[in-house]
């Protein structure tokens, strides 16, 4: 397992009450059961050809879906869609994210669009009254740029960070030091002040967490 420091803002809150929805490796996510049990609706911005997440979300709680992603639905997962269940063929953005919150409160939030999440990251922070919990992907940490967004983001956004996982598909790694950094990372959030609460020490990666690549090494993270 590789070592991996990361700042304290990065640091997530301990919840006891965490379960992964979505397949092994790439697509799962830890989020806090409660949200999902709370929840009235799940928000899901990019799909791709894979919605395991929604799958499993729905299982445990059949909520209304709307999902966004232009990129074609497989044949398979068609039959998903029935009554209260709809899929946009469009990628989620600024022009259209605004109206779709005018009914969405009690919502739970995955967000993994390949980048285009930092467009609508101050549309997420004003609108954290409504989410429940949100599991979202950030791409290209490594740019300053995006990394002081992101951070903002963490600082601002109304729910807690309860889980903090190392996409390892994609890092940077000086070879001299053998030092890496982070360039996509995982990050869970809960509305929940229940059973969510901070620790010193948290060991991650959690006894859920899945390397997204199998065939490489997990991360270990340090603050």
């Amino acid at each position: 397992m590789k070592n991996i420091l990361l700042p304290k803002i990065f640091q997530p809150f301990h919840c006891d009450d965490i379960v992964r929805l979505g397949k092994d490796h790439d697509g799962g996510y830890l989020v806090n059961y409660a949200d999902v049990i709370k929840s009235k609706n799940l928000l899901s911005f990019g799909t791709g050809s894979d919605i395991s997440f929604e799958k499993d979300f729905t299982r445990l709680n059949d909520v209304q879906v709307q999902s966004f992603d232009q990129t074609p639905m497989s044949d398979e997962n068609i039959p998903f869609y029935k009554e209260g269940r709809t899929h946009r063929y469009e990628n989620i953005n600024k022009e259209n994210i605004n109206s779709l919150f005018k009914d969405v409160d009690c919502s739970f939030l995955k967000c993994d669009i390949d980048g285009g999440e930092y467009e609508i990251l101050d549309y997420l922070i004003s609108n954290s009254h409504r989410f429940t919990g949100a599991a979202i992907e950030f791409h290209n940490v490594s740019q300053s740029r995006c990394f002081n967004q992101l951070t903002n983001f963490i600082s601002k956004f109304g729910l807690r960070l309860i889980h903090t996982h190392i996409n390892n598909y994609a890092y940077l790694v000086d070879e001299e030091t053998e030092t890496y950094f982070v360039d996509v990372i995982e990050l869970s959030f809960s509305s929940s002040r229940e059973n969510t609460f901070f620790l010193n020490e948290l060991e991650l990666p959690h006894k859920f967490d899945m390397t997204n690549n199998p065939h490489d090494e997990e991360f270990r993270i340090l603050f």
